[in-house]
């Protein structure tokens, strides 16, 4: 199925390139929540986040005769959106570089598709004591466990958006599943 998705999304490239606006539709209709679900993670800021948005794919569709270089479309899209947001909401501080001040920004989490599924599994009361050892990562470890687990990316185009190395990826997932494991033992396993 990724394939598929992947062929449907160079296709649309493909249209896009031709100045076909169908192929704009297409692409906002499959990853307009996806993006929505990410960029207001790091705002509350709704009209803000549905602007950023909006400035990506009108990006897009200016710069459509270099669309052949995205290899990942959802990939291109998410970190479109998440520099647009990340500049709106820093507009002095992106002027600089922007490893200077990538730990400064909030990553708002809200696993609400998580709640639903454990709510499901079991009591009320252990979705409600998930959700707590969830809040208690830091913001970097829950956006490397939402873009991992939330939106499927590989640790490559993770390390890309997050602006950190491979191996950074790999130490915050790993630190992040270890320290969910060791709180919900501690406090919810051993009770």
């Amino acid at each position: 199925m990724p394939e598929n998705n992947e062929q449907a999304n160079q296709n649309w490239l493909q249209q896009l390139q031709q100045s076909d606006e169908q192929a704009l539709a297409a692409l906002m209709k499959k990853y307009y929540t996806n993006l929505y679900s990410y960029g207001i993670r790091f705002t509350r800021d709704e009209s803000l986040v549905k602007d950023c948005i909006q400035e990506v794919f009108i990006s897009l569709w200016q710069r459509r005769a270099n669309v052949t270089a995205v290899l990942s479309v959802k990939y291109y899209l998410l970190r479109a959106v998440k520099n647009k947001v990340l500049k709106s909401l820093h507009p002095k501080e992106h002027r600089t570089e922007m490893a200077d001040w990538q730990d400064g920004y909030d990553f708002i989490q809200e696993f609400s598709i998580e709640r639903l599924i454990i709510e499901k599994q079991v009591s009320e009361e252990r979705a409600l004591a998930l959700r707590k050892t969830l809040a208690q990562l830091s913001k970097r470890q829950q956006e490397v466990i939402y873009l991992k687990f939330y939106q499927q990316l590989d640790h490559g185009q993770i390390a890309e958006l997050m602006n950190v190395s491979r191996q950074s990826v790999y130490n915050l997932l790993h630190e992040a599943l270890q320290k969910l494991r060791s709180l919900w033992q501690t406090e919810y396993l051993s009770k």
